[in-house]
């Protein structure tokens, strides 16, 4: 059976009875996470760039809902718009480091479940089978696929974007074999951008989205999708990894001599409705890089565990995983990200410990932008900042170690496991954000609530109205 193939009969199965306990949580977890994101994004220049298009060229009176504004547009506009809200301060989900789910799969299902009138139990039911295609299909070939010069986001977003609105539209296993073919034939996106510090990646998501609505609209259509999409000889993992065997030219944790290594292209498929990937999403509370979060809570606790004064810390080593300290890839790094500078990992390391924390949200930066003293400390610090790469060090398991002037030390870990938030953490994190955001706190309660009962609304009309005005 071909991995499509394998693919389609697993989602054209699946039932919300199937799901376990875990699964709903975790996708309820990033319901919210995603949407409270739309809240903070509509306020910046890219949000409001993507209403105001969205607006102009898509508008439809009995179309999709755009977050935050209320207004309606086309299917795909809406989930255009939205995809940008949910991306717009890159405080997105993240599986692997490198693919964001959320803000393509969470928006194609949104509008698609409002304009069907879909239920809760119908929308997590469809989150869980993109989230899960996706993160399968992309896996181990994360690192390969970027190191092509392909961004994998938007790669892999279009799949999960295609499968999540195949699932609400009822498309059969035949007609999802050919979302997914269509998906692949529309998956787009390079990493220049992210090697140079351009912006193009900031619309990476929301075209990914379009494509994928798209790819699953189009697959009602008789057409007849080839069944090897994904491990053909032209297929998608012979362009976006440069063969169809499972060979590998990076991997997130090689052997001591090999940076590269082979994958077994059946194991994407093993276990399918028993073993979720999607259990592996991480959200990013921070508007950086996503290997950059666990270091700020890294930072953070061993601030608070290990208060030395400032004057007294001859330096701070972060190790982390080798692929984290050379974004976009080692094919392609971006020397800026690799040096001491505001947007770097040293930088974050260096914020985090003379504040005692960095905030999640850019308005409450406060001194370290413009105090001079401040700015002075977190700049001297900064360049005592050493971050090493490490092939044994797993994705968000950072090790800092703190030399004092006295010749003592101090080391502090992660795991790995520490930002898999479940709702119940997702809802305490979030909730302190509440009385910074320039939304009604009696919404923001609302979509609390709503968001932990969504498998018992019978439509998504609630988890739409708490984000649009009243």
């Amino acid at each position: 059976m071909t991995l499509a193939r394998s693919y389609a009969k697993f989602v054209s199965s699946l039932e919300y009875n199937h799901l376990p306990v875990q699964v709903v949580d975790k996708l309820k977890a990033s319901v919210l996470h995603a949407m409270i994101v739309s809240i903070i994004g509509a306020q910046t220049h890219h949000g409001k760039s993507a209403i105001t298009l969205t607006k102009e060229e898509d508008s439809k009176s009995d179309g999709a809902t755009i977050l935050v504004d209320g207004t309606k547009a086309t299917r795909t506009g809406a989930a255009f718009a939205n995809s940008k809200l949910m991306h717009a301060t890159n405080q997105t989900d993240s599986y692997r480091m490198l693919i964001h789910p959320g803000p393509c799969i969470i928006p194609a299902a949104l509008a698609t479940a409002e304009l069907i009138g879909a239920s809760g139990q119908d929308f997590i039911t469809a989150l869980s089978a993109g989230y899960e295609v996706e993160s399968r299909i992309a896996g181990d070939f994360i690192p390969t696929t970027q190191a092509r010069g392909f961004r994998c986001s938007p790669v892999y977003g279009t799949l999960g974007a295609a499968i999540a609105t195949g699932k609400l539209l009822g498309l059969d296993e035949d007609q999802l074999v050919t979302a997914l073919a269509l998906a692949c034939t529309f998956a787009a996106g390079t990493t220049e951008g992210p090697r140079v510090s351009s912006r193009e990646m900031m619309y990476h998501e929301p075209q990914a989205t379009r494509a994928g609505i798209t790819a699953a609209l189009l697959a009602r259509e008789n057409l007849h999708g080839s069944e090897t999409c994904l491990e053909g000889e032209a297929g998608f993992y012979n362009a976006f990894t440069g063969n169809n065997r499972g060979e590998l030219s990076y991997t997130f944790t090689p052997g001591d001599g090999d940076i590269g290594g082979t994958t077994d292209m059946a194991q994407t498929v093993q276990e399918l409705g028993s073993r979720w990937e999607l259990l592996h999403i991480t959200p990013k509370i921070y508007p950086t890089a996503g290997y950059n979060c666990p270091v700020i809570d890294l930072t953070t606790r061993a601030r608070a565990n290990n208060p030395i004064p400032l004057e007294e810390v001859e330096s701070i080593t972060m190790e982390m995983n080798w692929l984290e300290t050379s974004y976009p890839s080692p094919a392609f790094p971006n020397q800026d990200r690799s040096m001491p500078g505001i947007g770097s990992t040293h930088y974050f390391i260096a914020y985090t410990w003379v504040h005692g924390h960095y905030p999640p949200l850019r308005n409450q930066l406060g001194p370290g932008l413009g105090d001079k003293e401040t700015d002075r400390a977190i700049s001297d610090l900064q360049r005592r900042v050493t971050v090493t790469g490490h092939r044994n060090r797993a994705n968000f398991s950072p090790r800092i170690t703190i030399y004092t002037r006295s010749g003592e030390q101090y080391h502090d870990e992660f795991t790995g496991n520490e930002l898999k938030l479940d709702l119940a953490t997702e809802t305490a994190v979030i909730k302190t954000l509440f009385s910074q955001l320039p939304w009604p706190r009696t919404q923001l309660d609302t979509l609390v609530s709503t968001v932990t009962t969504l498998d018992k609304e019978t439509d998504i009309a609630g988890l739409i109205q708490s984000c649009v005005p009243a």
